[in-house]
């Protein structure tokens, strides 16, 4: 895994970009019921307006915050260490992620305080178990698979 910052910013790409594309995705057809060419157009849009923030919010808060929140529960078992580092990084990065797309769309939309609100409550626990589960599963060992192709092991033990 990253060993050094710039291995850290690239890796943390990777990840944001599987992530931010996948929540947006799910949560464009949500709202809309099926594929549609309208639809990938929007998630390129919601890519752009949420992808920066989930960066930085992953690199500076979130990945500290779960590292420190992870080494708690120490455990000789690493699937189980990613697993609950994962947790801890959904568990916080998923409601501010939410909250943000709910801003933007009251502002876009138009929307009153109480529809934002409830758009909050009721998807966020949807998108919270979504987020957790494509990434255990899906997108987590993605990125790690991505990353060793980019600086594998070998050279970095050569270094």
């Amino acid at each position: 895994m990253p060993k050094t910052k710039f291995q850290r910013v690239i890796f943390t790409c990777i990840g944001v970009f599987f992530m931010a594309t996948t929540m947006a995705i799910f949560n464009k057809y949500l709202v809309m019921g099926r594929f549609s060419g309208e639809l990938f157009r929007q998630v390129g849009i919601s890519f752009l307006e949420k992808a920066p923030l989930a960066f930085v919010l992953q690199f500076f808060l979130v990945q500290p915050f779960a590292g420190r929140q992870a080494a708690k529960y120490p455990s000789e078992n690493p699937i189980f260490s990613r697993i609950l580092r994962t947790g801890f990084t959904v568990l916080v990065l998923c409601p501010i992620m939410c909250l943000y797309a709910n801003c933007i769309n009251m502002i876009r939309f138009h929307w009153n305080f109480g529809r934002m609100l409830e758009s909050v409550v009721t998807r966020m626990p949807i998108n919270w178990i979504f987020a957790f589960c494509v990434q255990v599963w899906i997108l987590g060992p993605l990125n790690r698979r991505v990353f060793q192709l980019i600086f594998p092991e070998k050279r970095l033990q050569a270094a």
